[in-house]
C-alpha cells in the first residue's frame, strides 16, 4: 500500500491558502488550510474528494484559513448521497434481472480538527447550514499536548495509517485590533462621533468561549448524517436524561452544555424537575416541532468569544512497515507455505527445527517516514515555535522527509527560520508563501475558454492577470530549500519518491488564443462588422436615450449552479455604475479570487473602495459563502484609503446574525456595515427600503424592493433602484415569479437564473429553478430591457431561445453570462451580434 502527498493548492489569487492532500489506499486526509476555492482547486487538479475522513487546519483559525471548509464538506456529503442514491436505482434494476446486489456504500464521516475558535466559526453557519448528509465530528484544541511532559511520543491522533503530533503555540504578542464593544457596532449613525466616542468603542478582550455547545451544534444540527434529522432542541425534563445525552441550559440569556448529574449516576437529582433542551442523536429521523415549546437553536446566539491566540502546526508520519517477506529462507526452515501468512501478520510457526519467529524470515524494518505541516501566519508566532520541545526530539524528527512552511508575508525571510532550515539539511524544506509561489493559472480549463472567447469578442471578455514567476530569490542548486508549486507530489511510503512530473504545468494560452476554429472566426468577423456599423450604432443610441448609465458594466464572476465546476464559479454578479458605485449580486464562494484574476491591484482596490452594497437572494451556501472575505477586503482597504465608509447589506435579520458571530473571531469590520433590509436586529425585516429609510448614508440608491419568490425559505428577488434612475433586478433562485415580474415591471436590466434547459422542466420544477425559456418569459412579463441569463450548467449553453425580441416597441435583448465577460447596459445589442458565433463555439467544444 503506498502513501502519497500532494500540495492540492498553494497561494494564489484563486486560491488564498496552502491545502495538501494525503492518500493512503482508499482514505485520505487534508492538512493545512481549507480555503475559498479549495474545492474547486480539487476539481481542477483532479483530486478525489470523497474519501476524505479528517481535515487538520493549520494555523489562526479564521475565514481565511476555513472560508471553504463547509463547501467543501457540502460537496463531499453530496457525492456521498449520490453514491447512495445510484445503488438504490442500481439494486433496483438487479433486483429485477435476479443479480448480485451491490453493496452499499458507507461513510465514516469526517473530522475536523482545529485550534481557537473552530467549532464557534462553524456553528456561526447554522442559519444556512443544517440537515447535511454526512456526520461531521470537531476536535478543538485548547491545551498543550506536551506540557506535562515534553519528551512524550505519544501521537496526540492515529489510525492504521499514520500517527499526527498537534503543535500549538501562541501569539508572543497581540496584534489583532482591539476587541469592539457591541454597541459600537448598532451606534446611532446620527450621532456624533468623536475621539472620546471612538475610544470608548473599545473594550478590554474578552476570554474564548466554552466550545461545547458550538460543537454539539455542528455535529447534532448542522451536519448529523441525515436529511431528515430535526434542527431544534426539545424539552425534557433532567430526571429523564441518560449521561448519553446532548443537552443544554439556558441561562441569564446564554446557552450552555448540561454535564451531570444524572439519575443513572445513582444520586440524588437537586432539580430533577428542570428543564432543558435535548440535542437530536446522531443520524435521527424526525419532523421539527415549531411549537412554542422547542428551541430553535439557529435563533439563538452562540456564546460570545474573541479573537484566539494560538495556531496549529503538525507532525504527521505513518507507522512502521514490517520488512519483506524471504520465502526461500522460511523454506529452509521447514516452514509450510501455507503458514506463510501467519509469519507476515506476525506469528511464530513450527519448522522442522523447531520455532520460527517473524524476525527469522522477514528483512529489515521499514521505519515510517513523515512530513511536517509548519504554520507560521505572523512574527508574532515565530519565537513560540522555534521554543517547541519537538524539534529536539531526534526519534521524533527522524525519518522527516518534507517540511511544508506556510507563512506569513516575508516571514520566509526570518533569521530563526533560515537558521532552523540550516539544522535540518536533510528534509525538503517546500515554501508555501504569496512570495514563493507563482500566482499562477489555476483553473486551465475556465482561462482556455475566456481566452478563446477573447479572440471572439475581444471587447467583452477581457485577459485573465496571472504571473508565473515569483517574488522570492530562486534556492542556489543543492539547496534544501523548494518553492511551492501547486501539484507537487511524493510518494512518502513505502519508498521516498518524488514526482515532478506531477506539478502543474502552466497553461499556454497563446496556443489556445490561437486554436479558435476558423468557421467561427469569420461568423466573429461578420459580428464585429454588423456591430461596428454606423448606421447601427446611431440607432442603438437613439433607442437607448431613455436608459440611464449606459456606461454601466456587468461583469459575471460565477455563472455556475450549486458547486463552482471546471468552468464556472458558484454565483456572483458585479455592477459598476461610473460615478455612482460598485453592486454586487450574491457572493458565492470565491467571488473575491475572482475579482483578484480579472483585475490587477490596482484594479481590485477601485472594486472594493467603491463597493456599495452586496445583495444576498437566499441562504443557500452557493450564494453566499464569499461574503466574509469580500467584507474583511473591503474593510482593510477603507484603512488603507484612511476612509471611514460603510457597506449595505441587504440579506435576512439571519444572515446578519452569522456576519456578527463571525466578527467575534477577527475583524472584518463588521461595525462599518449597515443592513437596510433588516435594520434593527429584534424586528422584522423590511421588503421595501425608501429613500427616506436609507437617508443621507442611501449608498448610491433611491430605494431597494425585495419580493418573496418560490425556491427555499425566505428567497427573495431584489430590485436595486439608483439615486440615477437605474432600475436593476435580480431574480436570485426561484420558479418564474409573476409577482416579481409585476413589482419589477419596466427594469432596466434584469438578472435572471436560467439553471434548466427547456428539456429539462420536470427537473426545475422538483428543484425549484428555472428553464431558460421561462426566464425569458419573467423578463417580457417585466418588460426588462435588457436581460442577463445566468446560474446555468454547461451543458445549457448553446439554446435557440436566445434571440432579439421587441416587447411593446422597444427592443429587447437577451444575452448568456459566461464568467469573466464584461459588458455595458448600453452595448447589449453589440454583444448580441456575437452571439451566433459564442454559441458555435460552444457547440464545438460540446463536441
Amino acid at each position: 500500500m503506498t502513501t502519497t502527498v500532494e500540495l492540492a493548492s498553494v497561494p494564489s489569487a484563486d486560491t488564498p491558502g496552502t491545502c495538501i492532500y494525503l492518500h493512503h489506499d482508499k482514505r485520505s486526509y487534508v492538512f493545512g488550510r481549507v480555503s475559498e476555492g479549495t474545492q474547486r482547486a480539487f476539481g481542477s487538479r483532479k483530486i478525489h474528494m470523497g474519501g476524505t475522513e479528517h481535515v487538520f487546519l493549520s494555523g489562526s483559525v479564521d475565514w481565511d484559513q476555513l472560508g471553504g471548509l463547509c463547501g467543501y464538506l457540502l460537496s463531499v456529503g453530496g457525492a456521498i448521497e449520490s453514491a447512495k442514491e445510484y445503488t438504490t436505482q442500481e439494486n433496483a434494476k438487479r433486483g429485477q434481472k435476479g443479480q448480485k446486489l451491490l453493496n452499499k456504500t458507507l461513510h465514516a464521516g469526517i473530522s475536523v480538527h482545529g485550534a481557537d475558535n473552530l467549532c464557534h466559526t462553524m456553528a456561526a453557519l447554522r442559519p444556512v447550514i443544517f440537515r447535511q448528509p454526512i456526520c461531521v465530528r470537531t476536535f478543538e484544541h485548547r491545551t498543550d499536548p506536551r506540557v506535562a511532559d515534553a519528551a512524550s511520543l505519544e501521537p496526540d491522533w492515529s489510525d492504521d495509517a499514520i500517527k499526527v503530533w498537534k503543535i500549538p503555540v501562541r501569539r508572543a504578542r497581540s496584534s489583532s485590533p482591539r476587541k469592539r464593544r457591541r454597541s459600537s457596532q448598532t451606534r446611532d449613525r446620527n450621532s456624533p462621533k468623536d475621539a472620546s466616542s471612538e475610544e470608548d468603542s473599545f473594550q478590554p478582550r474578552a476570554s474564548i468561549s466554552d466550545p461545547e455547545v458550538a460543537s454539539a451544534i455542528v455535529e447534532r444540527i448542522m451536519f448529523n448524517g441525515s436529511l431528515k434529522n430535526r434542527s431544534v432542541l426539545v424539552p425534557k425534563k433532567i430526571r429523564d436524561l441518560k449521561p448519553t445525552d446532548k443537552a443544554a441550559i439556558i441561562e441569564n440569556s446564554s446557552i450552555r452544555l448540561y454535564k451531570g448529574p444524572y439519575a443513572a449516576d445513582g444520586v440524588t437529582l437537586p432539580n430533577p424537575d428542570d428543564t432543558v433542551w435535548h440535542f437530536p442523536e446522531l443520524g435521527e429521523i424526525g419532523v421539527d416541532d415549531r411549537s412554542e415549546n422547542t428551541l430553535a437553536i439557529n435563533h439563538f446566539p452562540l456564546p460570545r468569544t474573541t479573537y484566539g491566540e494560538s495556531s496549529m502546526s503538525y507532525i504527521i508520519k505513518a507507522h512502521d512497515r514490517r520488512g519483506k517477506f524471504n520465502a526461500p529462507v522460511a523454506k529452509s526452515l521447514g516452514v509450510e507455505p501455507r503458514d506463510f501468512k501467519l509469519l507476515t501478520a506476525g506469528q511464530s510457526v513450527q519448522g522442522k527445527d523447531g520455532l520460527v519467529t517473524p524476525e527469522m524470515v522477514l528483512g529489515e524494518t521499514q521505519r515510517g517516514k513523515g512530513l511536517v505541516v509548519a504554520d507560521i501566519g505572523s512574527q508574532d508566532f515565530i519565537e513560540a515555535f522555534m521554543e517547541r520541545p519537538e524539534w529536539e526530539n531526534q526519534e521524533l524528527m527522524e525519518n522527516i522527509a518534507v517540511m511544508y512552511w506556510i507563512v506569513g508575508p516575508d516571514v520566509t525571510y526570518d533569521q530563526r527560520i533560515q537558521q532552523f532550515i540550516s539544522k535540518h539539511p536533510d528534509i525538503k524544506h517546500i515554501f508555501c508563501t504569496q512570495e514563493s509561489c507563482p500566482n499562477m493559472i489555476t483553473h486551465p480549463g475556465a482561462a482556455t475558454i475566456q481566452t478563446k472567447l477573447r479572440r471572439i469578442d475581444p471587447e467583452r471578455f477581457p485577459l485573465l492577470k496571472f504571473e508565473n514567476t515569483v517574488k522570492y530569490p530562486a534556492p542556489p542548486e543543492g539547496s534544501s530549500i523548494e518553492l511551492g508549486r501547486a501539484g507537487h507530489k511524493f510518494q512518502l511510503m513505502p519508498r521516498l519518491v518524488f514526482d515532478d512530473q506531477a506539478i502543474a504545468p502552466f497553461p499556454d494560452l497563446v496556443e489556445a488564443h490561437e486554436s479558435v476554429d476558423e468557421e467561427v472566426l469569420k461568423m466573429a468577423e461578420a459580428a464585429h462588422a454588423e456591430a461596428t456599423d454606423p448606421a447601427f450604432v446611431a440607432r442603438i443610441e437613439e433607442q437607448e436615450l431613455d436608459i440611464p448609465n449606459r456606461d454601466a458594466e456587468i461583469i459575471p464572476l460565477g455563472t455556475g449552479s450549486s458547486v463552482p465546476s471546471k468552468y464556472r464559479n458558484v454565483s456572483a454578479t458585479l455592477i459598476r455604475v461610473p460615478g455612482i458605485g460598485n453592486y454586487l449580486l450574491d457572493c458565492g464562494e470565491g467571488t473575491l479570487g475572482q475579482i483578484r484574476r480579472l483585475f490587477d491591484a490596482e484594479g481590485t482596490a477601485d472594486i472594493l473602495r467603491n463597493m456599495r452594497c452586496i445583495v444576498i437572494s437566499h441562504v443557500h451556501a452557493d450564494h453566499h459563502m464569499g461574503t466574509p472575505s469580500l467584507i474583511k477586503a473591503w474593510y482593510e482597504q477603507t484603512l488603507k484609503d484612511n476612509s471611514n465608509a460603510t457597506l449595505a447589506i441587504s440579506c435576512i435579520g439571519r444572515y446578519r446574525v452569522l456576519l456578527e458571530e463571525l466578527s467575534q473571531i477577527e475583524d472584518i469590520g463588521f461595525h462599518r456595515l449597515r443592513f437596510p433590509s433588516c435594520p434593527f436586529p429584534k424586528e422584522k425585516d423590511r421588503d421595501v427600503t425608501t429613500k427616506e429609510d436609507l437617508g443621507d448614508e442611501n449608498f448610491g440608491l433611491a430605494s431597494i424592493k425585495r419580493v418573496p419568490v418560490p425556491h427555499c425559505w425566505r428567497s427573495f428577488g431584489t430590485q436595486l433602484e439608483l439615486t440615477s434612475g437605474l432600475k436593476i433586478a435580480y431574480s436570485g433562485d426561484c420558479r418564474p415569479s409573476k409577482l416579481f415580474a409585476q413589482e419589477c415591471r419596466g427594469a432596466h436590466l434584469l438578472v435572471h437564473e436560467c439553471t434548466f434547459g427547456d428539456d429539462k422542466q420536470d427537473h426545475a420544477k422538483a428543484k425549484k429553478h428555472s428553464t431558460m425559456g421561462e426566464a425569458l418569459g419573467v423578463a417580457r412579463e417585466m418588460q426588462a430591457r435588457r436581460t442577463l441569463l445566468t446560474h446555468f450548467s454547461q451543458r445549457y449553453s448553446k439554446s435557440d431561445s436566445l434571440k432579439r425580441d421587441r416587447v411593446a416597441g422597444v427592443e429587447h435583448d437577451v444575452l448568456l453570462a459566461f464568467d469573466f465577460m464584461a459588458v455595458k447596459l448600453g452595448d447589449f445589442q453589440k454583444a448580441a451580434c456575437y452571439l451566433p458565433s459564442v454559441q458555435r463555439f460552444m457547440e464545438k467544444l460540446a463536441d
